[in-house]
């Protein structure tokens, strides 16, 4: 009777941390968003019913302004990335700024450095496209060319726009996990079986694997809750490959040990511990890949700061080569938590507001009305 007792008190427990957290993130995701959906609503009755965006949702909004204010990019690198070939297109800038810097070019280094900037940004590389765009800043203004300037200003706002747009989703999967997790707990998995698989589905685009697996495992509790056995073990399979090609040895193998005690049959158990280590072993190469990169990336500071600008472009294009070869699960193996990502990405809207007026003011003072326009559209969307 004491045992039972004691069972009944750790899930309710249990229950009520759910509760808690749920509560908690509900509420600085409240608190950070405070006024963002008035102040797109706002945005769509600012505009004309012709705009492309009027009977646009509110939550693709910001991705529609975010694609039209695009800078033109250079005709070949242009197709590149049309096509998907974003590391052809890479090469080619590395090669177009190695030579720029050759040829004593600082504009067309500039130039380089931008469209390396916004392909950084295509691809998801947030803090690499941060590291281009700052370059191209520093080289624009160090030649006077205010109007170039006023382009990369934009880039940088819509850098921005996305960090915050990344965070609010990284939040909002977040919320739904959570949530999941409480109707698992009062036996009602299916009403949330979809949204589990949007989870995973949302974290992979935003390269959060450890929170895919995390989802997928949720998803495994959920269908051995309704004794699915083959979508639970599907899943737990998932989650294994995932943990596994991250890094997270302990938490693949941990999980393959769950489905053993569940009844995986041997020879499944052998085939997924096969693909355990081949994930793993991937993994490895790609650590090995991103350690070279990073080498490559101390010797070109190092040759810049000793003025040999020539050869510290040239490290520059073996680090990008090494960490072309590596990949994104290794690379994006440590994600901040959800609510630091919400926090930073309130210093986001700051810099992209600051950067949106400098862009308007040099716009404004050359008249440039196409300019001011995508500034426009882009500060509305500042929350």
């Amino acid at each position: 009777m004491s045992r039972k007792r004691s069972w009944l008190y750790r899930k309710k427990e249990s229950v009520f941390s759910v509760i808690v957290s749920v509560g908690l993130i509900s509420l600085i995701h409240s608190y950070v968003n405070t006024g963002s959906q008035n102040k797109l609503q706002q945005s769509v009755e600012r505009q004309s019913p012709a705009s492309p965006f009027a009977t646009v949702p509110l939550a693709q909004q910001l991705d529609n302004v975010i694609s039209v204010t695009r800078p033109v990019l250079s005709s070949e690198i242009e197709a590149l990335t049309g096509s998907g070939d974003y590391r052809r297109a890479k090469e080619l800038l590395l090669e177009r700024a190695l030579q720029a810097v050759a040829a004593a070019d600082n504009e067309r280094l500039a130039l380089a450095i931008s469209e390396l900037g916004e392909l950084a940004l295509l691809q998801g590389d947030l803090g690499m496209a941060g590291v281009y765009l700052s370059e191209a800043l520093e080289l624009y203004g160090e030649l006077g060319l205010d109007v170039e300037l006023a382009g990369v200003h934009i880039q940088m706002g819509r850098l921005h726009l996305y960090d915050r747009k990344r965070a609010r989703q990284a939040s909002d999967s977040y919320d739904q996990l959570l949530l999941s997790r409480w109707n698992i707990s009062q036996g009602r998995f299916y009403e949330s079986e979809q949204a589990l698989q949007q989870v995973v589905k949302t974290n992979l685009s935003l390269n959060r694997y450890g929170a895919a697996a995390s989802a997928h495992e949720t998803l495994y509790r959920g269908y051995a809750s309704e004794h699915n056995i083959e979508q639970a073990q599907q899943s737990g399979i998932e989650a294994i490959k995932l943990h596994a090609a991250s890094g997270n040895l302990q938490d693949a193998k941990r999980l393959l040990g769950v489905l053993i005690d569940n009844g995986l049959t041997n020879i499944d158990a052998e085939e997924i511990e096969q693909q355990l280590q081949s994930h793993y072993s991937e993994y490895e190469k790609s650590v090995a890949a991103i350690g070279a990169a990073r080498d490559y990336g101390q010797l070109y500071n190092q040759m810049l700061a000793r003025g040999d600008a020539l050869q510290a472009w040239r490290f520059r294009q073996q680090a990008e080569a090494s960490l072309a070869n590596a990949s994104k699960r290794a690379q994006y193996r440590r994600q901040p938590d959800v609510m630091v990502e919400l926090y930073r990405s309130n210093t986001s809207m700051h810099n992209a507001k600051l950067s949106l007026q400098k862009a308007t003011a040099v716009y404004s003072r050359y008249g440039l009305t196409d300019g001011m326009e995508r500034s426009m559209q882009l500060r509305e969307q500042i929350y």
